[in-house]
């Protein structure tokens, strides 16, 4: 039986440690009140037959949200998220169906609420 040592620099260690820091600043994500306003659309459209699956996905500076009426289709909706150019507390939220912009706010729930109503229209013109 071998038994191995490792050692363990500690410049890589603190280097990875400086790397994780400055990709953290850059790093955006979606808080808890907007992803449960956005699950709660979400759950209702799925809950109709309508939508089917979700993604989310986090950039530099851009957090996605991507839903799919199929799992191996592309997104036929994202709600992304971006912070404004510097300005550190301020977010604009835009909703894109393939590459069109259908809404962008600095509200969230504004946009939801748009977007909801939206569905809301085209589901009963349809019928």
């Amino acid at each position: 039986m071998t038994i191995l040592n490792f050692k363990l620099n500690n410049s890589k260690i603190s280097n990875v440690l400086k790397l994780g820091n400055n990709n953290h600043k850059k790093t955006i994500f979606f808080s808890k009140l907007e992803l449960t306003s956005i699950l709660s659309l979400y759950s209702k459209q799925v809950s109709r037959g309508f939508w089917k699956d979700y993604a989310l996905d986090s950039q530099n500076g851009t957090a996605i949200f991507s839903i799919f009426r199929h799992t191996h289709d592309k997104p036929i909706y994202q709600i992304i998220k971006k912070r404004l150019k510097g300005l550190k507390n301020i977010n604009e939220f835009y909703i894109l169906k393939d590459s069109e912009l259908i809404s962008k706010s600095t509200d969230l729930l504004m946009i939801l609420n748009k977007f909801e109503k939206k569905l809301s229209i085209r589901k009963y013109q349809i019928h």
